[in-house]
């Protein structure tokens, strides 16, 4: 598995963990511990752009929904574009080599 691959799992793994608990506003904050989550380097990353946000209570942390979701939605047009890119540049080479 790619390493591209393993940290899309892990970011999907680490949302669909905080939508299970419900910990998806400050009062409703869970311990990275009770949801079996370590703040590794995804999770950080995830914080840094404010998908993970420092709950209320000590060590507690919630999921912002309208920021996962844009987050979410970013990587697809990412993901899309890329595509689009790969078959532009396919055909370009294909007309190419057919001179």
């Amino acid at each position: 598995m790619s390493s591209e691959a393993y940290i899309i799992i892990k970011q999907n793994e680490y949302m669909k963990k905080f939508r299970n608990a419900g910990a998806t506003d400050p009062m409703r904050a869970r311990p990275l511990a009770e949801l079996k989550i370590r703040r590794d380097r995804i999770f950080r990353k995830m914080e840094d752009k404010d998908i993970f946000k420092p709950g209320r209570g000590p060590e507690t942390y919630f999921m912002d929904q309208n920021a996962a979701e844009e987050f979410v939605e970013a990587r697809r047009r990412r993901t899309f574009y890329m595509l689009l890119l790969i078959a532009v540049v396919a055909a370009v080479m294909f007309f190419l080599s057919r001179r």
